[in-house]
């Protein structure tokens, strides 16, 4: 049986502005996937990103119960409507569990963001706890012409253990192409996945995915400082157009700094010119 998903959908409301503003169309959580209102909150450079065609509704995911479990299904729909601005967040982060049968728990998110759309997605770290087993698809549709800032975690289990299993992807696409289709996949049903050619045996890993049609258009894209000699970070060019930064770390603290580093350097790139 296929869960009923979470359901978030926005609209832009032009009794506001100008810039207009966005109107939250549907909120529907669904356990224990809670979507809640909230008040702004975002660094400066991704505020002022955001709000460039629209003032931005706030929401942000809480967690209902402990998981997901071995067995779980969860699932979100997110439909930000054409000329309306979303940031989406969540309060903390999420610790995957195994269940009492060994079964895998799954995750999944379909995102569409309409014309002129814009999306701010700022989830917690996932962790996956020794033992579980699981899956998260994440599925985003863009315009031509929508803008999507994503930044997303993963620490390999928690201080002192080794992670469970965890297959994580992410597919965009954007005016009908592929923006962006990266799997990650981790734990003891991945052999090698601690060695050099993955995660090089450090604890956390994080990418930054940004589409912008008015980005600056260059053959050299400068790499984002974020410190230190042995960075283990990537940046590359994508096509729609946007940016993605990929980065290694030894812990979360250190993650954290070299993606936010990374969001200012890419979101520097773009305003610059008429996307036509």
């Amino acid at each position: 049986m296929i869960p009923e998903p979470a359901r978030l959908a926005t609209e832009p409301d032009t009794r506001a502005g100008p810039p207009p503003g966005t109107r939250v169309r549907l909120l529907r959580s669904a356990w224990p996937l809670m979507l809640r209102r909230t008040l702004p909150c975002t660094p400066a450079p991704i505020a002022a990103w955001s709000r460039r065609d629209a003032t931005a509704a706030w929401v942000h995911l809480v967690a209902g119960g402990a998981g997901p479990l071995g067995g779980d299904r969860l699932r979100l729909e997110v439909d930000v409507g054409a000329g309306s601005t979303l940031v989406l967040g969540e309060v903390s982060p999420t610790l995957l569990l195994p269940g009492p049968y060994g079964e895998e728990s799954r995750t999944e998110f379909d995102i569409r963001v309409g014309p002129r759309g814009t999306l701010v997605w700022l989830p917690q770290p996932v962790v996956p706890a020794a033992g579980c087993r699981h899956r998260t698809d994440v599925r985003i549709t863009l315009c031509h012409d929508s803008r999507l800032l994503l930044r997303e975690e993963v620490l390999f289990g928690r201080y002192g253990e080794r992670p469970g299993a965890l297959r994580q992807r992410l597919r965009a696409m954007a005016g009908g192409r592929v923006l962006y289709d990266q799997e990650l996949v981790v734990g003891p049903e991945a052999p090698g996945w601690d060695g050099p050619a993955v995660t090089a045996g450090l604890h956390a890993a994080g990418t930054v995915l940004l589409a912008d049609a008015t980005l600056v258009e260059s053959r050299h894209v400068p790499h984002p400082h974020s410190g230190g000699s042995d960075d283990h970070t990537a940046v590359f060019t994508l096509p729609g157009p946007g940016l993605a930064f990929t980065a290694l770390a030894p812990d979360s603290a250190t993650l954290r700094r070299r993606l936010d580093a990374a969001v200012g350097a890419l979101l520097s790139r773009t305003g610059r010119k008429d996307p036509g």
